[in-house]
């Protein structure tokens, strides 16, 4: 059954007011990501086997200043992780329904824009919040030593990241050719897990890099979330938190002029 069959089973009247229509495209947007093993093998199998591979000797290896590699690893793995849904579960996917016409079907039901686009945050989170519950149980099982209440933080701040990160995701939906969706998700996953410290310690960055790096979300995201497993970044948690709701604001006011410009209609 797919995300238009259920959609239309939500009646007018009433139960358009209702949270009836929200509950059966969540369903369906869960129901349809847990059918396509590529991005279940792209967005949550990725983070973890990048752990794997590098973390299992070294997780509690301790950081000089304080913390392990393990704790190190959950952060950037994590932000990758839920950088990655954004990206595909919510860019990838609407381009594709674009291309499909599904948002020209959907006009002739009685789903709100607001439920088509609320039901993608939803999985965003519940996506998300799998990636990061399996890295813990990683980190776990290879001794990275966190207490249990900078485990919650860290897991609880990422989910949060996830929602910020966000917008990006329906930005590159409603404005990426649908061909070019995949091409331009890789484009902006790769520069931004840098930024992250994914592949490389960002101090280890040449000092123009790092300039350009200090300006993106998961910079900021990253400091946060290392500086709660205790490792030594220095970070500055009222900036790091302004450039990452100002990201987020930013972006998301640019996906919702586009949205306005070329989907907005095909809505009823």
């Amino acid at each position: 059954m797919n995300t238009l069959t259920l959609a239309t089973r939500a009646r007018p009247g009433i139960e358009r007011a209702s949270l009836r229509p929200f509950a059966l495209q969540a369903a369906a947007e869960l129901r349809r990501h847990l059918r396509a093993p590529d991005f279940a093998m792209a967005a949550i199998a990725l983070p973890l086997f990048f752990y794997t591979i590098i973390g299992i000797s070294r997780a509690a290896e301790p950081v000089p200043g304080g913390g392990t590699v393990g704790g190190y690893l959950i952060v950037v793995f994590g932000i990758f992780g839920v950088l990655s849904v954004s990206l595909s579960g919510i860019g990838h996917t609407i381009a594709d329904e674009r291309a499909r016409g599904d948002l020209r079907l959907m006009r002739v039901t009685p789903m709100p824009a607001a439920a088509y686009l609320a039901a993608k945050l939803v999985f965003v989170l519940l996506a998300s919040a799998a990636i990061i519950l399996l890295l813990g149980i990683e980190a776990a099982m290879t001794g990275a030593r966190l207490p249990l209440d900078t485990w919650l933080a860290t897991a609880g701040l990422l989910l949060a990241g996830s929602l910020a990160l966000a917008p990006i995701g329906f930005l590159v939906g409603f404005l990426v050719r649908p061909g070019s969706a995949g091409a331009v998700n890789l484009l902006i996953l790769m520069p931004l897990s840098l930024t992250a410290g994914v592949f490389l310690d960002v101090d280890a960055l040449p000092a123009a890099v790092r300039q350009v790096a200090e300006l993106t979300p998961t910079y900021h995201l990253s400091m946060l979330a290392q500086s709660m497993t205790g490792l030594p970044v220095g970070a500055q948690p009222i900036v790091d938190v302004a450039w990452i709701v100002g990201w987020c604001i930013a972006s998301a006011i640019a996906a919702l002029l586009v949205y306005q410009r070329f989907v907005g209609r095909q809505f009823a």
